[in-house]
């Protein structure tokens, strides 16, 4: 197993370097200028975003609310008439005393049961099926070729190659950055080469 993953490694190390070195050739341009032309062929990652549709479970808060019982004691106030008895004119020297009745309430509190109903919230979570739009981004490898050109000999100064190659020469003979003017230092070690 150890082996063939190490082989797999290796062919796909080696094709990956075949790609990324890419393949060399000659050619040969309309101005008698040979090129070396090389062509590779580079792995490039292209991001694709599409949306898919996920379904996810959620659970959302219901509330209920309940009635428990309870007892509970209470007082009450119970209010009863009776007949008091009272003396009248005992102070007066110049009468007799006498007794009266008088009707008057007389309230006590008394302790009964009573039965109430209280409210009791309670909270369930209920489970819910959501759907849901989602960006999934994805990469697929793309190829794409590089052309590189690079001169490895100039035209031939005898060659008639007619109009073309005069002036590609006159203009491969100029100095970078345009014509050296005569109030210019001498660029490089031959002086005066380039006028």
């Amino acid at each position: 197993m150890k082996s063939s993953l190490f082989a797999f490694t290796c062919l796909a190390t080696a094709m990956i370097g075949e790609l990324v070195q890419g393949q060399t050739t000659y050619e040969d341009g309309p101005d008698g200028v040979r090129y070396r032309v090389t062509r590779s062929v580079v792995q490039r990652s292209v991001p694709s975003t599409e949306y898919q549709t996920r379904e996810q479970k959620v659970y959302r808060p219901q509330v209920t609310t309940e009635y428990q019982s309870y007892q509970q004691t209470y007082l009450t106030p119970v209010t009863q008439y009776q007949w008091e008895p009272h003396l009248r004119n005992w102070w007066s020297p110049f009468g007799d005393a006498y007794w009266t009745h008088e009707l008057r309430p007389v309230t006590r509190w008394e302790a009964r049961p009573a039965t109430v109903q209280i409210p009791v919230a309670r909270t369930n979570w209920v489970e819910e099926t959501q759907t849901s739009q989602i960006p999934v981004t994805t990469y697929r490898a793309a190829q794409a070729e590089v052309v590189s050109r690079e001169p490895v000999s100039a035209v031939p100064s005898g060659s008639n190659l007619g109009p073309a190659s005069s002036t590609a020469t006159a203009v491969a003979s100029r100095p970078i950055g345009g014509q050296q003017l005569q109030s210019d230092p001498p660029k490089g070690p031959w002086g005066n080469a380039y006028r």
